[in-house]
């Protein structure tokens, strides 16, 4: 049985996207009163975007029950396969994500964003009360023994704590560093890449069950091809620049347009792709890149794309997110154990401990994901060098077992019993048994 938690205090979060839901989840597991604000109208939007959830996620899905619902809603990819942008000429092909699967117990596996947030959210207990979507949130109070949380519609919500899960130009971020008057960070968010993703019915060129990567100067498309539908991200560099830009669907196929001719796979291109893409789910959006040096202020945190967030090219935002969830989870669930109704001085702590933990880990993929994304865009001759010439003679065993020490340290929620799955790579962190 779960263990819990005193239900008096009451966590605020910002944001019902992956992220978000998944943290009401495990707070509720605590028995942590928790009440999320979103200000669009729905929690369900950004439906062409597909996502990719490693082992890690996975595991942490299966604690809280949501593993085998996820089943039948989701694709499983056992083989990765690399292509030149140009011609389709295969670089390399192998069963990376199927040995990862047969190491960690889970394989990657692959959703639609809709489909996944529609997991999380029709599974969440008390969902109709549990989240408020059209909140728009335009300032926040802190005091000494909570926060008011002032809305876009007039109204206040009272809370003793603030997650801010609100994406790249969070509001919750750029209001907590004006109350800490923090100087500007160190890498704040840029965008050098254009994104253009949807989903689109099977096509007969692509191997179904197959990740494709093609690459070419400027420009990365990865495309899933599931067994019922595929989904497909196309980054191209652009000009940095730090201004959020929404762009039009005339926009849109203009750049899909340009990118006709790309190849996609083998005697793919683009553009038998995108005749083939429900055009309802396709979207063009910045690609923001960038790292936030504090994450908490007193009774305020961060968590998410609004604390560190990279280009979508190594598939690891989500599961960055909600590793950092399940800490944040498990703080709070510690101190409230100690301290049911604590100061702002012990949810600091709290979210310094989080931080602590989670720093390394999220630093270290940040700059890995920066890395990775000019690589395949060969943004320099050293990037063109190391993609072209030296990464096809690096094994698919190096490869499985670098990602393999990511995936080993996954986080666990402390306080809910769970029985592991057998593996082949032990895990770092070990759940409480039942």
């Amino acid at each position: 049985m779960t263990q819990s938690a005193p239900a008096k205090f009451r966590v605020i979060i910002v944001g019902a996207g992956p992220v978000g839901l998944y943290l009401t989840h495990a707070l509720l597991r605590a028995n942590i009163n928790c009440l999320v604000l979103e200000k669009d109208e729905s929690v369900f939007r950004h439906q062409g975007a597909g996502l990719v959830l490693f082992p890690q996620t996975i595991r942490l899905l299966d604690q809280i029950g949501l593993y085998e619902k996820a089943i039948g809603h989701c694709d499983i990819y056992p083989n990765v396969t690399d292509v030149l942008a140009r011609n389709g000429q295969v670089i390399r092909s192998t069963s990376l994500w199927s040995i990862l699967g047969e190491r960690h117990a889970y394989p990657p596996t692959g959703f639609s964003r809709g489909q996944f947030i529609a997991l999380l959210y029709e599974n969440l207990p008390e969902k109709e009360t549990r989240i408020k979507t059209g909140a728009a949130v335009v300032d926040i109070e802190t005091h000494e023994n909570g926060v008011k949380v002032h809305l876009k519609d007039g109204s206040v919500e009272e809370g003793s704590a603030v997650i801010g899960i609100d994406g790249a130009y969070s509001k919750t971020r750029r209001i907590m560093q004006r109350l800490a008057q923090t100087p500007p960070d160190t890498y704040p968010m840029i965008a050098a890449y254009q994104g253009l993703y949807g989903r689109f019915r099977p096509y007969a060129g692509l191997q179904k069950g197959t990740f494709y990567q093609s690459r070419g100067s400027g420009i990365v498309l990865q495309t899933m091809a599931g067994e019922e539908t595929g989904y497909f991200a196309f980054l191209r560099a652009i000009p940095p620049t730090a201004e959020p830009k929404r762009y039009t669907s005339e926009e849109r196929d203009r750049v899909a347009d340009e990118l006709a001719n790309i190849a996609a796979a083998p005697g793919v291109s683009f553009k038998d792709i995108w005749d083939r893409t429900f055009k309802e789910t396709a979207a063009l959006a910045s690609q923001e890149e960038g790292y936030c040096d504090k994450w908490y202020r007193g009774r305020i945190a961060l968590a998410g794309d609004a604390a560190h967030k990279n280009t979508s090219s190594m598939g690891m935002g989500v599961n960055m997110g909600i590793s950092s969830a399940a800490v944040l989870a498990n703080e709070l669930y510690r101190t409230l154990q100690s301290e049911p109704d604590p100061s702002t001085e012990a949810v600091e702590n709290a979210f310094a401990r989080y931080q602590e933990t989670r720093d390394s880990e999220a630093s270290e993929q940040h700059i890995q994901g920066r890395l990775h994304v000019r690589r395949l865009t060969w943004e320099t001759w050293a990037d063109w060098f190391s993609d072209r010439i030296v990464f096809p003679w690096v094994s698919v065993e190096t490869v499985a077992g670098s990602v393999g020490e990511v995936i080993k340290r996954g986080q666990i929620l402390e306080y809910v019993p769970f029985e592991d799955r057998k593996v082949e790579v032990p895990w770092v962190h070990t759940p409480v048994t039942r």
